[in-house]
């Protein structure tokens, strides 16, 4: 298709353009018809308005507030367990307020709301014990009816790719029609994006989200928050790419064993990243395939779950799928095996509590802002680690935008788009067209996946990683001057290529400000959570010569809830360690399973290598063990071997070694530093414990009484174990491995 056998341009004008036409736009625009119903609204989609998006291809659930439910315990729970202290608290509470509102509010508009035989809503319990409500997969005909009614101006099958602005305020949009291939033209007062996050095309329930609004945000000047935590995956049926909710809860190796529990400390909200990891690792270490129990799953929901209702749309939806997913699994179809889904759900568009961007003119709701708006934190976002968040958070977002946006009409005249502008975009938009044999958008895409997918880029994260990372996506972003359309089909196709490139760019470079591990966020170089230095979020925005990223205060003075202050370093110094040689303390840290009882035999109870010391080395190797510390009661800890060069503790003497404990997923929840050097009668010690997160109250000085009495033993017993075992000269067997380092006194 040449740019001659296009139609000629089609402009439209009206106060409010809502772009996307899933649940949430819908939202948008039947509230704010309903609040200022002179005001005209126009709802554009590159699909059909009502049946494109991902509402209606989900569980239909959505978190909600009972009024027996308790709204500060809520926000605590979510800031505690959830959001880790970067959420926005005040939205936070405000939202969990409105949610029980926002699901009568569906139900007034003709949305099949589940309900009880009293006409009350039928509420289910989440395994964190917050309520859950339901809806039926046809919610978007009733919207799509109930705007319609209400003269909201529908257009279909047009793709929306850039924003207009005129002094610094969004104007409207431009596009192009998917079925002719004409030019779409939008002028309007205020514009609201609620197009979707970007899920780069991985996941096929989700193959909508390619991030169109947020890179016409971007571009149009909009900040980006919290574009780290888009990197969500899930645990699905591998046969067929289908997510089980819950089922990272039923998890079994080839071996038989249950897995879950390795993986996971205690009760959960929703999947943890230490599930990720352990899969990944099952896999590696020769103990793949994975399984779901389903029969097992289903037991465990017992009258619960999304099949609690009688919805016949989700039924039917389901029945084709679970028909599909026993396909998959062993005779007699009671385990299907399990995989790791990328979905991305990167979601930054920055709001304020109006789901106002930072551009005037321009708001942002539903999955487009729910990282960006900041009330979930450190999660990725949907789900967010709290099920039903992805409908209730298009919902509420549509609900807090309408008054401002028709507040904001009386005082702004509708404006008229400049010629000149809108040349430079039409050329630009159209540009691929000409290109008939240039590169295709699915080879892009494809490229770009090739980067998100693999764990060690998206999960295990460190700074050569997302460095490699980010160089390939820019040799992936130097092709797109190349891209080539036939049709107006392939040519939105270049567009999404381009909008998934530029989304990928701003999760990574997010990831790599975020030197600590956070929720959804784990760095592998920086495996503990700092609040010190990190209790900050990410801001990304396009600068004249690139993208530019920031941080910004979190405001916890502000907020109800706020982190424990730091707790101070605590530091023995145990003095000299008479007869104890540097190079015994060196031998002893790889091969204590040789002496583990001798060394303060009252408190030390077990021990084995999860993950042996290499041979000359020590860097990864974890142990298990359990002790006892003072009062406390006895306790399993994992322990890993980590580099005294990426300490954060600053050190003093010349041999040293990091243990650092570590929970399931390898996050640090605390780190002590051992080191020594010789002495005129052997060597002079030193251990220092950080603590990253909450302490028990008391803890430093049990953990300084129990390390004083560990290093006392030494002298007694290391001189004699060490020359015994010196006799043994296989390495594998009598390990060897120098401690010492260069440090720069």
């Amino acid at each position: 298709m040449t740019e001659k056998a296009r139609g000629p341009e089609t402009a439209w004008s009206s106060d409010v353009l809502v772009i996307g036409g899933g649940f949430g736009g819908l939202a948008a625009a039947i509230r704010v018809k309903e609040m200022a119903p002179d005001a005209s609204v126009t709802l554009v989609d590159k699909q059909t308005i009502g049946w494109g998006g991902k509402a209606n291809k989900g569980a239909g659930v959505l978190w909600v507030l009972s009024p027996e439910d308790d709204l500060d315990a809520f926000v605590d729970y979510h800031v505690n367990q959830i959001g880790i202290f970067l959420n926005d608290q005040e939205l936070l509470r405000a939202m969990a307020a409105e949610s029980w509102g926002g699901v009568e509010k569906l139900a007034e508009w003709g949305v099949k709301v589940m309900k009880t035989p009293s006409g009350e809503l039928d509420l289910d319990r989440l395994p964190s014990g917050w309520s859950l409500a339901a809806v039926d997969l046809d919610m978007m005909r009733p919207l799509r009816a109930k705007a319609s009614r209400l003269g909201v101006r529908l257009v279909d099958k047009t793709h929306v790719v850039e924003l207009l602005k005129a002094d610094g305020r969004v104007t409207g949009a431009a596009g192009f029609d998917l079925l002719d291939g004409r030019m779409a033209v939008f002028n309007a007062k205020a514009t609201i994006l609620a197009n979707g996050d970007c899920d780069f095309g991985v996941m096929r329930m989700w193959a909508s989200a390619t991030g169109d609004g947020i890179a016409a945000a971007y571009h149009a000047g909009a900040e980006m928050r919290n574009a780290e935590f888009g990197n969500f995956y899930d645990v699905v049926n591998k046969g067929t790419g289908i997510p089980v909710v819950f089922g990272f809860r039923h998890l079994y190796n080839a071996r038989g064993e249950q897995i879950s529990s390795r993986y996971m400390e205690g009760p959960q909200p929703d999947i943890p990243i230490s599930i990720i990891l352990g899969m990944e690792r099952e896999v590696l270490e020769g103990r793949g395939p994975l399984y779901m129990d389903l029969e097992e799953h289903e037991k465990s929901m017992g009258d619960g779950g999304i099949f609690k209702w009688n919805r016949p749309r989700l039924k039917a939806l389901f029945a084709i799928e679970d028909a599909k997913a026993r396909q998959c699994g062993l005779p007699p179809a009671k385990r299907v095996e399990a995989a790791l889904g990328f979905t991305g759900e990167l979601s930054p568009v920055r709001v304020d509590h109006d789901m106002r961007t930072t551009v005037p003119g321009l708001w942002a709701i539903g999955d487009t802002s729910y990282a960006g708006s900041a009330w979930a934190g450190a999660t990725e976002a949907p789900p967010g680690r709290l099920r039903g968040s992805g409908l209730m958070n298009a919902l509420l977002g549509a609900l807090r935008a309408a008054p401002s946006v028709s507040g904001s009409l009386a005082r702004t005249a509708l404006p008229s788009a400049d010629p000149a502008a809108v040349a430079r975009i039409e050329e630009s938009i159209f540009a691929p067209l000409c290109r008939e044999g240039g590169a295709r958008a699915e080879e892009i895409i494809q490229a770009v996946q090739e980067v998100v997918v693999p764990l060690k880029y998206s999960m295990r994260r460190t700074r050569e990683r997302l460095e490699e990372a980010l160089a390939r996506i820019a040799a992936v972003e130097a092709r797109l001057p190349e891209l080539g359309a036939g049709d107006p089909h392939e040519l939105g196709r270049c567009h999404e290529a381009r909008a998934i490139v530029l989304c990928a760019e701003i999760g990574f470079r997010a990831a790599l400000a975020r030197t600590e591990s956070r929720g959804w966020h784990y760095r592998e170089d920086y495996p503990w959570r700092d609040d010190a230095n990190w209790l900050r979020w990410v801001i990304v925005k396009k600068g004249r010569e690139g993208m530019v990223v920031d941080t910004e205060a979190v405001p916890v003075e502000r907020f109800g809830i706020r982190p424990a202050p730091p707790v101070p370093d605590a530091v023995v110094d145990h003095g000299e360690l008479v007869g104890v040689t540097p190079e015994m303390l060196d031998w002893w840290w790889v091969n204590m399973e040789k002496g583990y009882p001798l060394w303060e035999p009252e408190a030390h109870k077990s021990f084995v290598w999860e993950v042996p010391p290499p041979v000359g080395g020590y860097l990864g190797a974890i142990q298990v063990v359990e002790e006892q510390m003072g009062p406390l009661p006895p306790m399993k800890l994992r322990i890993r071997w980590d580099d005294p060069d990426r300490c954060p503790i600053p050190g003093r003497y010349e041999h040293a070694i990091v243990a650092s404990g570590i929970d399931p997923g390898g996050k640090v929840g605390a780190m002590i530093l051992h080191e020594w050097e010789a002495s005129p009668r052997g060597s002079r010690m030193r251990s220092t414990m950080r603590f990253f997160g909450p302490v028990p109250p008391g803890l430093p000085e049990i953990w300084k009484a129990h390390n004083r009495a560990e290093v006392s033993t030494f002298p007694h017993f290391l001189p004699d174990l060490y020359r015994l075992w010196q006799r043994v000269k296989d390495p594998a067997i009598n390990r060897q491995c120098s401690l010492a380092r260069n440090l720069k006194k």
